[in-house]
Formats: structure tokens, C-alpha cells, sequence
């Protein structure tokens, strides 16, 4: 009973979260609804100096010269991780930019048992945008404030992360397999060191996460699209369809590029990738020029400002985004939503092929 409720807790989780911008107030943890801002709050928040928080996992000096490149909203400071002191930066006249890498299991007692099952897990993977609505201090000389969303740019965690921890050998040279989510999260640690039953060794269990498009460049692309809409006033939907046909005609000449992942295939049943496709078996019914390269080569393209298209995927409860995207101004010229539990489809480059004509 408690592998079929893991299952079926696995099998929500595993579109929990896809990378998009969202700029509106949040209406709920657990979803990726928003509230389209009033005009005003446009105004209040270009007023401001906004701190972005600089992730350890990214290069500090290559992302402050990558934002700092695209970044025109308002003034903009830089700081890191490490550095990072929340109560020095409280004012009304700051916004903060800081990613998120939060899990939320929620569990329930199990009737007659002492131990407790799985009802629900919920991802944040994200860069998040706020500010301080309002700042006071307290009777006790503490600081009172209250903030509110401006935005997030949410990343999908590779699909083991989502629901799965890394299992490798004690050394960490390489990976053995995976252990439940529960486990890994319920343990309150990064790391979990266990025996082996079947042969007497010791291995250690890694949850840090993944993720297939949480790069420089993929980033920078997402960051202009926030900068444009913040500058231009405008809220933006994950679930806003896109569909630019005078500017998809231009792929009938131009290549698009694909990152390489996007040809996995896997099931939501066995839970891995079970196939990676060819890429002329994905793209038969694609009747125009593609090319696909490796994460790293396609980042270095876009961060060497190359002007191209590449098509790029994410998932959210059980329905996937499909976009083609610029690499030098970071516009969306397609974007739509449909349901399934695979990356990429034949039927979807199909749809888009015909698009071109």
C-alpha cells in the first residue's frame, strides 16, 4: 500500500515544476497561478535597487556580467549566496532576487500504525522576485515586514530529483541507483550513508538537485524576458499561448537548435528514461533545418550572442510547454501547453512545422 501511495505521489510530483516566468502576485504555494499586478506597483518597484542573489552553483562573476548586460528595469546590485544577510537588506527601498530549492512532503498518520504516509509533495525550484510592501519595527525593536511576489522564473530538477534520491558508492565516484524521495527528505540531511543488505558495503545517498535548463545562458534568456515585461508594465502567465507566425516563418531559412535531453523518453510507470530517441526519428515530420547540441554548446551560443531559435520544453502537472525561443533577445515566439508525459513529440513538431508554411 505505502509503494502505491509513493507511486502515485511520485507520478504528481513528477510535473510539479517547469521553467517559465510568471509575473504577477503568487496565489498559493503549491500552484503557479497569478494575480496580473496593478500599474502601480510597476512604478514602486522601478523605484527601487534590486539585490540579485547569486546562487553558489553559478560562476558570481559570470553572472554579474551576464545580468548586469540585459538587466535595464532598474538599478541592480549583486551579492552572493554566502553573503547573503536578509535583515540588512529590509527596506522598502529594496527588491530582492533569490533562488529557492525548497521540497514540501506532507505526510498524514496512518490509521491504527504508528507510522505516517505520503500525501502530497510539492518542488520549488525557482528564482524569485520580491519586495517589502511594508517595514516596521516592533515594541521589541524587531523588524516587522511584509513582502510581495513580483515574479519567479521557475526550472525543472532532472526527473530523478523530482521524486528520487542519487544512490552512489561510498567514494561518490559513481552512481549506483536511486532511493525514495520520503527517505532522502525525512532523513532532514543532504547526504544519507546506509549499509547495503545485498553486499555489506556502505554507500551514501545524495539529494542535491539537477536540472536540465537551470544554465547561464538558458537564464539569461529568461532573464530578458522579465526585464522587458517589468520595463514594458506587463504581468505575465505561464499558461499565455504564443504563437508568432511571421516570426516562425523565418525558421523555413533558419536552423533550430534543440538541446540534446530533449530526446530521452520515459515512463511515468517505470519511473527512468526508457529510450533515447534519434533525432531524425523525433523530427520526421519537421520539414525544415535542426541541429542538436549538448547543454554546454548550446549556452555557449547563446552567451556568445549568436542569433538563433532553439526549442525548449517544461512540465507542470501532468501537461507540458513547448517553446521556441531567441537567443539574443530572449523573445517567445511559440509557446503552448498539451498534455502527455514526454518531453518532446513527433505530433509537436509537426504542429509546429505546419506553422511554417
Amino acid at each position: 500500500m505505502k509503494k502505491t501511495i509513493l507511486l502515485i505521489t511520485c507520478l504528481l510530483s513528477i510535473f510539479s515544476v517547469y521553467s517559465q516566468v510568471n509575473i504577477g502576485r503568487k496565489r498559493g504555494l503549491g500552484n503557479l497561478y497569478v494575480v496580473e499586478h496593478k500599474d502601480k506597483l510597476f512604478d514602486i518597484v522601478k523605484k527601487t535597487t534590486t539585490y540579485f542573489v547569486v546562487p553558489d552553483s553559478l560562476d558570481f562573476d559570470e553572472t554579474k556580467k551576464t545580468i548586469e548586460e540585459i538587466w535595464t528595469f532598474n538599478s541592480i546590485k549583486f551579492i552572493s549566496e554566502a553573503d547573503y544577510q536578509n535583515d540588512k537588506l529590509i527596506s522598502t527601498d529594496n527588491s530582492i532576487i533569490k533562488f529557492q530549492d525548497q521540497n514540501y512532503i506532507k505526510t498524514k498518520e496512518t490509521m491504527g500504525a504508528n507510522d505516517k504516509r505520503i500525501v502530497g509533495a510539492i518542488d520549488l525550484y525557482k528564482f524569485q522576485m520580491f519586495y517589502y510592501e511594508n517595514v516596521s519595527k516592533k515594541n521589541n525593536g524587531k523588524i516587522k515586514s511584509e513582502i510581495g511576489q513580483i515574479a519567479e522564473i521557475i526550472f525543472t530538477p532532472e526527473i530523478y530529483y523530482r521524486f528520487l534520491a542519487k544512490k552512489v558508492d561510498y567514494t561518490g565516484d559513481f552512481e549506483i541507483g536511486y532511493i525514495s524521495k520520503s527517505d532522502a527528505f525525512n532523513s532532514g540531511i543532504n547526504e544519507i550513508t546506509s549499509t547495503s543488505k545485498d553486499d555489506g558495503n556502505s554507500y551514501k545517498y545524495i539529494k542535491n538537485p539537477s536540472s536540465y535548463n537551470f544554465h547561464l545562458g538558458y537564464i539569461k534568456n529568461y532573464f530578458q524576458i522579465l526585464n522587458n515585461k517589468l520595463t514594458d508594465n506587463e504581468s505575465l502567465k505561464i499558461r499565455d499561448d504564443i504563437k508568432n507566425k511571421d516570426k516562425l516563418k523565418e525558421l523555413k531559412s533558419k536552423t533550430l537548435y534543440v538541446p540534446n535531453w530533449l530526446l530521452k523518453e520515459y515512463s511515468t510507470f517505470k519511473l527512468m528514461v526508457t529510450k533515447v530517441l534519434k533525432s531524425e526519428e523525433l523530427f520526421e515530420d519537421y520539414k525544415y533545418d535542426y541541429k542538436v547540441l549538448s547543454n554546454e554548446e548550446l549556452n555557449s551560443k547563446i552567451l556568445n550572442k549568436d542569433d538563433f531559435y532553439y526549442l525548449m520544453h517544461t512540465s507542470y502537472n501532468g501537461e507540458k510547454v513547448i517553446t521556441i525561443i531567441n537567443s539574443l533577445t530572449g523573445d517567445v515566439i511559440y509557446s503552448v501547453v498539451d498534455n502527455s508525459s514526454n518531453l518532446i513529440e513527433k505530433s509537436d513538431l509537426k504542429t509546429i512545422s505546419k506553422l511554417l508554411k
